[in-house]
């Protein structure tokens, strides 16, 4: 299984409510909140699939940005609360 790193912008959006469907969806597959706008996901299928998934709940003029994570080949700081911990029991390919 693959992690993968999911960025976003939601453009024109009003109040955080717009980005509920987003973030269930993440929660439900079990992703991890990195920064505001930047999850973990851990997934068996190509970025583009990935991309295309989550495209359905976003908007057409929102950002949308997939990329696998290698292990040893990221780093990080300041991070939301837990991303060591899901990183421990999701190791990157």
């Amino acid at each position: 299984m693959a992690i993968y790193t999911l960025a976003y912008d939601l453009v024109n959006e009003s109040g955080s409510h717009d980005y509920e469907p987003l973030w269930k969806e993440l929660k439900r597959l079990g992703a991890h909140r990195v920064q505001y706008s930047l999850w973990l996901v851990n997934a068996n299928n190509t970025p583009q699939q990935v991309h295309d998934h989550f495209k359905a709940y976003v908007d057409a003029n929102d950002r949308l940005f997939v990329d696998q994570l290698r292990a040893v080949e990221h780093w990080y700081s300041g991070s939301l609360t837990g991303t060591n911990a899901w990183l421990e029991q999701n190791h990157p390919a």
